[in-house]
């Protein structure tokens, strides 16, 4: 699923697809436990964490 920086990814934590790439980015995050245990991301039901996983994996191909 395509997401634009200000659409909420992970409803339960309020955090934003550009929220939780400034945290990627910031933190130099490169896995999915990383992504969780800074943001909380994907903790609480979890069916966002597909799609985190690949915004995730779309930032890392661009290192």
């Amino acid at each position: 699923m395509m997401f634009e920086d200000r659409d909420f990814v992970c409803k339960h934590m309020m955090l934003r697809k550009g929220d939780l790439l400034k945290v990627i980015r910031e933190k130099d995050l490169k896995t999915m436990d990383e992504v969780q245990d800074e943001t909380n991301a994907a903790t609480i039901c979890g069916s966002c964490y597909a799609d985190i996983e690949e915004i995730l994996e779309d930032e890392l191909k661009k290192r």
